[in-house]
């Protein structure tokens, strides 16, 4: 037995508690993680809320993102390159129900971690890094480029920000006055968004490409500031997505080697990913209440 977040009904993080639960035995191309750290991601809360409908019988556990060792393999469990795995190994990537001390996850989803990369920013990286990964993918950017980044302080558009400039792009990113300064560390250019963006986007120059990382408003500013429908994708406003006819973010580039490549690019240092607070797994409730409340730009995470 080892403990794991659950919840009992779908609500608001007051229904979340610890409890033991049996611990799995991995199946083929399965390992068993004792879970380091485990980001969370509005997706869990979406789940957690009913938001997100599922049949799955309660009590459910919760979190996907993790950070672990391996303690257990299953049979034929390789990662994704093919090299095998080795109890002892420390990895991230995705394992359902990570918010825990011990979780199942596939070797299709994981990564080694690098030595040099943190294991509570390891533990937050996954949805977040492939997201962003993704974005580039669905809208490829380059020099003589100019993307707009919608929600850029918060970890999706973090990284996309930051990937767009290595990839040689000019950057302008939407966010409160207050995280304009972190924008700027990252040689990302800020605007405040609300009322007046496009007039204020304008006036920087026009924009070649366009990533939403937040909700509708980044998707009208790049068609009300001509920029073409194929150049133009998100993550959030998906009613506006169909609605406009710009792209919906691709998922083909959520692979472990691509998630690899961003780990090994973040341990050097070349891309930054913030954590901004971490919790023990007691404190589940706490971590998800500073996720919905709004918090300092980069990842919340549980350290079990």
């Amino acid at each position: 037995m080892s403990r794991a977040a659950v919840y009992d009904t779908t609500g608001g993080p007051e229904v979340l508690r610890v409890d033991d639960v049996a611990d799995a035995v991995p199946g083929p191309g399965e390992v068993a993680l004792r879970v380091r750290a485990a980001g969370l991601n509005p997706f869990d809360s979406k789940m957690r809320s009913g938001f997100i409908p599922s049949d799955a019988p309660f009590p459910r556990r919760i979190g996907s993102d993790v950070a672990g060792t391996v303690e257990a393999v299953g049979e034929g469990a390789v990662y994704a390159d093919g090299s095998p795995v080795e109890i002892g190994d420390e990895v991230l990537g995705a394992a359902t129900g990570s918010i825990a001390e011990r979780a199942i996850a596939s070797t299709e989803r994981l990564a080694r971690r690098p030595a040099g990369l943190a294991v509570e920013v390891a533990g937050g990286l996954n949805v977040a890094g492939l997201t962003a990964v993704s974005l580039l993918a669905t809208v490829p950017v380059g020099e003589g480029d100019t993307v707009l980044v919608g929600g850029a302080t918060g970890a999706v558009g973090l990284v996309a920000a930051q990937l767009a400039r290595a990839e040689g792009a000019r950057v302008i990113g939407t966010a409160g006055v207050r995280n304009h300064e972190l924008l700027r560390s990252l040689g990302v250019e800020p605007v405040e968004y609300g009322e007046g963006l496009v007039e204020r986007v304008r006036a920087l120059g026009a924009p070649t490409a366009v990533y939403d990382c937040h909700g509708r408003e980044t998707l009208d500013a790049g068609v009300a500031l001509g920029v073409p429908l194929d150049r133009i994708t998100g993550i959030a406003g998906y009613a506006a997505i169909e609605e406009l006819g710009v792209l919906n973010v691709e998922r083909a580039a959520r692979t472990a080697q691509n998630l690899a490549r961003l780990a090994e690019e973040i341990a050097a240092g070349r891309i930054v990913l913030p954590v901004v607070a971490t919790h023990p797994l007691d404190g589940v409730r706490a971590a998800f209440e500073e996720l919905e409340g709004g918090h300092a730009p980069g990842k919340v995470v549980v350290l079990p």
